[in-house]
């Protein structure tokens, strides 16, 4: 249908519309030319079930059009003159226009069909009015996505020739919704809102409004991390630890919230207690640090724990809950209670478990869900990983399952349960208590040296409590078989069958995505050594940036799956950091944390011997650019002699430091994976062989026992060091890099 400029201006103020296009064309002829040369560029792409939704198409390419020049320059220079002089706050509107696809493994038409949807969403709303701060977070997103700075929301994007326009709109509001099955994590969330919100706003042509804010507003960007409540005991002692309030830049990348769990040890902690009848503040405080000590302490699971619970007490319990629902006697606190003792969850817990249910609906089990960020990457990468899934059932035993609708539990309350824990109390002579219940678990699998992460999985624990929930992969059935163990373990005690379950023939990953096939590692590391024998023919060849770049990819590589150091700015230290004939490395990854966080690890040979390479060129290198380029010349020798970072990449005659953008921008063509890949493979490796989990957080810098493994009472031994360096040595071998 033909619609004319009259008609379009019709529906929107005219003011709106010049305000818009001088927004859109702010610059001389030949700036304004090459943004309305990718105007109609982009105009011409969307498909048509998109274009019939916009009249103001016409208008705008009628405008574009009167930019036009014979030779306009590249995009690509609007935006490098629009960050040049600072005037990405003023300018968003031409910087998303001219935002250029920087990685190569991004799927370049899809970028292209939500770059010019939302030009056109963008149109609509400044014609409109009133709508700036929707606009400038669309052309944000769009232009942080070009550069690669949107890496885990790339795998939440919906591909847009699939919908229609209102199809599309519902899509992105089901992602956001909190309460439906298909949204999201918290910081992907908020991202996929910038992109909800205008179009939503387009799509039912909502007015715009303009909010005051008061100059005495607190503005100031920062982050607040709240870990669960945590219970000492039945008596009300109880606290939530803040641990830490970042006052700067949120980090863009969920990957880089991976450890923050325990990655600072700066923390407010708010302790309640309803024991607290002091009225002098310093003896609160004094009673408070000591609850938080306890409660610290009783997370330590320690052997010599007197409050935790004992076998006498354990097998009371188990054998009052079963007669209960033998005799049909107050069934449902004692279901409640061995679904605390099972899961080693608290009563409130329970409530909010979703229920497994077979084909005639009834509850077999519990519905557990496993998602971690790295279960959203991009479409065109999942190639290179393994499937995982984020569904888990864990089979209940039929004695608790049976007659069993849902686990709200309605009618009881904690006064029920301590109520029934008080008469078995009173006549068996134990001290049972709610919080010692839902403790068992935990506690009995530290005691078996279970690793964590089963733990926390089968309790439903959050992420952000144990970051090696973020770094693990795992078969269901190793979960499954400690699940099984621990029901056969309970049923032991009391001699019976009743808590045993049917086992499953379901088999499939859970856990992290970046655990990596060998066949994947082992193409991977061919290619590379393939492309840097390329360069031995040739001198120029091999000290070329190109050369230097890929020699200097895959030494990291290696150190990355031997050390699982951290990606942070000075990756990988200084030459000072290691030593070659102890092969001792010192790492220091942890700069932002107070005090001493950093470990010693013993490097496998085969990291020896490419370090020992890297070094080599290094020295050649030197003799090489003495005369060609002062400046890399001095860059190479300040490697070797500690004056500067041990690695660095070469981009058209400049310097670039091994920051984690830096990495994943040279790396982006060859293996376009998030910076910290290494870390979840080799935690994932390590849990394989059967690894001790304290050993496994001194190797990759995870805190135990809320700890540092490297602290002043640590016993780790060079012997069991030297174990873990031998496991990832043989596999480094296995992958391709022994010869």
């Amino acid at each position: 249908m033909e619609v004319n400029k009259s008609e379009i201006e019709s529906y929107f103020k005219e003011k709106n519309i010049n305000r818009f296009f001088k927004a859109l064309f702010p610059f001389d002829k030949e700036y304004n030319a090459a943004i309305a040369n990718e105007v109609l560029r982009l105009c011409s792409l969307l498909s048509t079930q998109y274009i019939q939704h916009f009249k103001e198409e016409v208008l705008l390419t009628l405008e574009a059009k009167k930019n036009i020049i014979e030779t306009p320059p590249e995009s690509i220079l609007v935006l490098e003159h629009i960050t040049q002089k600072k005037q990405l706050g003023v300018h968003f509107i031409p910087a998303f226009i001219c935002s250029t696809l920087l990685r190569t493994s991004y799927n370049k038409h899809k970028f292209d069909q939500y770059k010019a949807l939302a030009l056109l969403v963008i149109t609509r709303l400044s014609y409109i009015g009133e709508h700036d701060a929707k606009i400038k977070s669309l052309c944000d997103e769009i232009r942080l996505f070009s550069l690669g700075k949107r890496e885990t929301l790339a795998g939440f994007l919906p591909d847009i020739g699939r919908y229609n326009f209102s199809e599309l709109v519902k899509l992105f509001n089901s992602l956001v919704d909190k309460s439906s099955p298909t949204s999201t994590i918290g910081p992907i969330r908020n991202q996929l809102e910038h992109y909800n919100r205008p179009l939503k706003a387009s799509h039912d042509f909502s007015r715009g409004y303009h909010r005051y804010i008061s100059t005495q507003r607190f503005r100031q960007a920062g982050s607040l991390t709240i870990k669960p409540k945590e219970v000492l005991n039945d008596e009300g002692d109880q606290a939530i630890e803040i641990s830490q309030l970042h006052f700067g830049p949120k980090h863009s990348e969920s990957w880089q919230n991976e450890d923050s769990a325990d990655n600072d040890s700066r923390s407010i902690n708010i302790v309640t207690s309803t024991n607290n009848t002091s009225k002098s503040e310093a003896l609160a405080a004094i009673q408070a640090r000591t609850i938080f000590a306890q409660i610290k302490k009783k997370a330590m699971h320690l052997p010599c724990d007197i409050y935790a619970t004992t076998e006498l007490e354990l097998t009371t319990l188990l054998e009052a809950c079963v007669n209960n629902i033998i005799i049909n006697q107050e069934t449902d606190i004692s279901k409640l209670l061995l679904l605390m003792l099972l899961t080693g969850s608290n009563d409130d817990q329970v409530k909010r478990f979703k229920p497994y249910r077979n084909d005639r609906k009834h509850i077999i089990g519990i519905l557990r869900k496993h998602t971690l960020p790295s279960h959203s990457i991009r479409d065109e990468l999942k190639c290179l990983t393994q499937p995982v899934e984020n569904s888990i059932c864990l089979p209940l035993p039929n004695t608790i399952s049976s007659g069993l609708s849902s686990f709200k539990f309605k009618n009881i309350d904690k006064t029920s349960l301590k109520n029934f824990l008080q008469a078995i109390n009173n006549s068996k002579g134990t001290h049972l208590t709610l919080t010692k219940i839902s403790g068992y678990l935990h506690y009995h699998f530290s005691q078996l040296q279970i690793d964590p992460v089963i733990t926390h999985i089968i309790s439903g624990t959050d992420i952000k409590v144990l970051p090696a929930l973020y770094y693990t992969q795992l078969p269901l059935s190793t979960l499954l078989n400690h699940y099984q163990q621990y029901l056969e373990h309970l049923a032991l005690l009391i001699n019976t069958e009743l808590l045993s379950i049917n086992p499953t023939d379901k088999e499939y990953l859970i856990g992290t995505t970046l655990h990596f096939d060998d066949k994947k590692l082992t193409l991977l590391f061919r290619a590379l050594k393939k492309q840097i024998q390329k360069y031995q023919e040739k001198t120029a060849k091999q000290f070329s940036e190109q050369a230097h770049n890929d020699i200097t990819v895959i030494t990291q590589l290696v150190l990355m799956l031997a050390t699982g150091y951290r990606p942070v700015s000075g990756w990988f230290g200084k030459r000072v950091d290691f030593h070659l004939p102890t092969k001792s490395y010192w790492i220091a990854d942890k700069a932002s944390s107070i005090g001493d966080n950093s470990r010693c690890i013993i490097l496998p040979s085969i990291a020896i011997n490419y370090l020992q390479d890297y070094i080599d060129y290094l020295r050649q290198a030197i003799i090489y650019h003495e005369n060609q380029s002062p400046e890399i010349y001095d860059r190479y020798n300040d490697c070797l002699n500690n004056q500067a970072h041990f690695f660095f990449f070469r981009q058209e005659n400049k310097i670039l430091e091994v920051l984690p953008s830096n990495y994943t921008h040279i790396i982006d063509s060859t293996f376009p994976m998030q910076p910290n890949w290494a870390r979840h493979h080799i935690r994932s490796l390590l849990f394989k062989h059967n690894i001790a989990p304290e050993l496994i957080s001194a190797w990759i810098g995870h805190q135990d026992m809320a700890k540092p493994a490297f602290n002043a009472f640590s016993q780790l031994s060079r012997k069991q060091l030297q174990q873990i360096s031998e496991i990832i040595n043989q596999h480094l071998i296995e992958i391709g890099l022994g010869d």
